[in-house]
């Protein structure tokens, strides 16, 4: 959604499919360069992450660099952290964000299915 939103700021048409396919450019600087990025900081590949750090900062910049990673590690972090617990999209989001889900593919992270999985009966 934030995307879609900074898009819409700044005048610009983001591809918000971007998300989860990589093969879609997203409109934005070094995109390329900033999926390989945070995808090394999620998946732990820290060797891989240092030198994309580097290359990033020299891209980027090292402010842009470090936003980018605690962004990506924030909501890695709240994912986890909802998916362990089993807590489910609230009810305004799982409706503001309906088509949104739709057309960036994360609609298949099934969230009422994760809550079932995950419910302990707290």
């Amino acid at each position: 959604m934030l995307l879609r939103a900074s898009g819409e700021r700044e005048g610009r048409d983001y591809d918000e499919r971007s998300v989860t396919d990589p093969t879609i450019d997203p409109g934005v600087a070094d995109g390329a360069g900033l999926r390989a990025l945070t995808d090394a900081a999620i998946r732990g590949e820290w060797l891989e992450l240092a030198d994309l750090r580097s290359r990033s900062a020299r891209t980027l910049g090292a402010q842009q660099t470090v936003d980018a990673l605690v962004v990506a590690s924030a909501f890695n972090g709240i994912t986890r952290v909802a998916d362990a617990t089993g807590i489910p999209l609230d009810e305004n989001t799982l409706t503001t964000t309906t088509a949104m889900r739709e057309r960036t593919g994360i609609q298949r992270f099934d969230y009422l299915e994760k809550s079932a999985r995950y419910d302990s009966g707290i």
